[in-house]
C-alpha cells in the first residue's frame, strides 16, 4: 500500500480511538555492494530494509509501535498496541509531536545518474582500485580488499498536527585496504571515498592514494617521550572530533554527561577554532532539509572563535532548556527512539597550506593516524590516550616515519592548545570533518 494512504487510514483509526495526536516515521533503504579479490568478484550483495516507526499520545502518555509492514489489516493492532505501551512506557518526561516549521529548505539530495552506474560499473571500478595498487609499486604486496557500494534512502513524516515532509537520497562508496612491505616492515593501509556522483569516482587515484600512505610510512620507528607540539592530520582531528561530539548535546548536558555543562557564552577553546553543524552542506554526506522530528534543518555554528554558542538541540531537551530545538533530533531507524545526532559537523578550515603549516610546526610530530579510540577515550572527561604513528618533523620538514608512540591529553584542553588550522578539510564518511590543525604540548610516549 502507498505509504500516504497508509497514513491516511492509520491516522483515521487513531482519530476514533482517542488518540490524541499520532506521528508516522517511515524510512526505507537499499544497497549494492561489490567486493573483489585478486582480480575476481569474491563477493556480491544486495540488500533493502524499511518500515514504519508510530508514536500516539494517549491519555497524555505517548505510547510507541514499530513494523515492517505496511498493511491496511495491521492498522488495528498498531492502534491497539500504541495505547497499550502508552500505559507501561511513561518515560516521565514530556514529549512532543511537532507541527512543523514555518519553512524549509529545498535540498537536491538524490542524483539520478547514480541509477545508472550498474553492477559491471561497480565490478570495473573496484578491479581498476586493486589493479593500480598493485602495479604501483613493488613494494605493494597486497590488496586485502577492495570494494565499491552505492545505496539509496527515503524517509518520510507525517503527523495528525498537518506535517507531512518526505526526503530522498543516494551515495556512492570506493574503499580499498593494502599492504606494504620493505626491509621486514609492513604497514597496512586503507583508504576510503564516498560522494553523490559517480563521475566523482576516481578508482585510479583512491588506490594512489592508499599505495602511497603505505609506502610513507614504511621504516618508522619510535621517538623518545615527552611533551611535543604535534600536527593531527585532518581525518586524525576529524575521528578525534566525532569521538566527543556528544560533549555537545543538550540531552549528555543536561544529564551531567558532559564538561560543558553552563559553558554557554564562555571561552573553551583557542580562537583559531570555529566548529560547524551544518545539514545543508552541498554534496555533504549527512545533508538534510528536517531532522527526524520534522524540524527544519539549519546552519549553525556551535563553537565561534573559542566561543561556545549553542548545544545542539532535539526537540525533548530543548523543551527542557526553553529554546528552540537546533533540528538535531534524529532516529537511527524507524525502529528507535530519537536522540541528538550531528549532521555535517566539522572543524572549520583556516588559510594555511599544510605545508605552511609543517613550516609553523617547525620540530615536532606528524601524527597521520590513531588507534584506540572506543577504548582509550573517555567521552565524558575528554581523557584520551591512543597509539599513534605518523612523521618526525625537523625545522618544518618531514624527515622519517614514527611508529608505536602513544599521544594522551584532553579534548577539551586540546581545543585550547589548537595554534593553527591548515586549508585541507576532509570529512569522514560519517560526516563529521576537520582541517589539520596544529596543537601545542601533547604528552608523547616513545620506547
Amino acid at each position: 500500500m502507498d505509504i500516504r494512504e497508509f497514513k491516511d487510514k492509520l491516522f483515521e483509526a487513531a482519530r476514533q480511538s482517542g488518540i490524541a495526536d499520532i506521528e508516522l516515521f517511515y524510512s526505507s533503504g537499499s544497497s549494492e555492494s561489490v567486493y573483489v579479490y585478486n582480480g575476481n568478484v569474491e563477493k556480491f550483495n544486495s540488500s533493502s530494509c524499511g518500515g514504519i516507526g508510530t508514536r500516539g499520545l494517549y491519555n497524555g502518555v505517548m505510547g510507541y509501535y514499530y513494523s515492517e509492514v505496511t498493511d491496511e489489516k495491521d492498522i488495528p493492532l498498531i492502534i491497539d498496541a500504541l495505547i497499550q505501551n502508552a500505559g507501561i512506557t511513561d518515560s516521565g518526561d514530556e514529549e512532543f509531536i511537532f507541527e512543523g516549521s514555518d519553512k524549509y529548505e529545498a535540498l537536491s539530495l538524490y542524483n539520478d545518474e547514480l541509477d545508472a552506474f550498474t553492477v559491471e560499473d561497480k565490478i570495473d571500478a573496484a578491479l581498476k582500485m586493486e589493479k593500480t595498487a598493485l602495479e604501483y609499486d613493488s613494494r605493494i604486496k597486497s590488496v586485502t580488499g577492495s570494494q565499491v557500494v552505492s545505496g539509496r534512502s527515503e524517509k518520510y513524516i507525517a503527523n495528525s498536527k498537518g506535517l507531512e515532509l518526505s526526503e530522498k537520497s543516494n551515495y556512492i562508496m570506493a574503499y580499498i585496504e593494502l599492504i606494504a612491505e620493505e626491509n621486514g616492515s609492513t604497514k597496512e593501509m586503507g583508504e576510503i571515498w564516498a560522494g553523490t556522483s559517480a563521475a566523482n569516482l576516481k578508482p585510479a587515484d583512491i588506490a594512489a592514494k592508499a599505495a602511497e600512505r603505505a609506502l610513507r610510512a614504511l621504516g618508522g620507528s619510535p621517538v623518545g617521550s615527552g611533551s611535543k607540539n604535534i600536527i593531527l592530520e585532518n581525518r586524525v582531528f576529524a575521528d578525534i572530533l566525532e569521538c566527543f561530539s556528544g560533549s555537545f548535546f543538550a540531552e549528555n548536558v543536561q544529564k551531567g554527561f558532559s564538561m560543558l555543562k553552563g559553558r554557554l557564552g564562555e571561552i573553551i577553546a583557542s580562537d583559531k577554532v570555529s566548529i560547524a553543524d551544518d545539514p545543508l552542506l552541498e554534496d555533504g554526506f549527512n545533508s538534510t532539509a528536517f531532522d527526524s522530528e520534522g524540524v527544519a534543518s539549519y546552519n549553525k555554528t556551535v563553537v565561534d572563535h573559542g566561543v561556545l554558542k549553542t548545544y545542539l538541540y532535539n526537540l525533548k531537551s530543548a523543551h527542557k532548556d526553553g529554546v528552540s530545538s537546533t533540528g538535531n533530533g534524529f532516529k537511527g531507524s524507524f525502529k528507535g527512539r530519537v536522540s541528538t545526532d550531528t549532521t555535517n559537523f566539522y572543524l572549520k578550515a583556516g588559510s594555511l597550506s599544510p605545508e605552511q603549516l609543517l613550516e609553523r610546526l617547525g620540530d615536532g610530530l606528524f601524527i597521520t593516524s590513531v588507534a584506540g579510540l572506543h577504548s582509550g577515550a573517555n567521552g565524558i572527561t575528554g581523557d584520551f590516550s591512543l597509539a599513534a604513528d605518523g612523521f618526525l618533523v625537523e625545522k618544518g620538514r618531514i624527515i622519517r616515519p614514527v611508529e608505536q608512540i602513544t599521544i594522551a591529553s584532553n579534548f577539551f584542553e586540546l581545543l585550547k592548545n589548537v595554534e593553527e588550522t591548515a586549508d585541507d578539510l576532509y570529512f569522514s564518511v560519517s560526516g563529521v570533518g576537520s582541517p589539520s590543525v596544529l596543537v601545542k604540548n601533547i604528552s608523547v610516549s616513545g620506547l
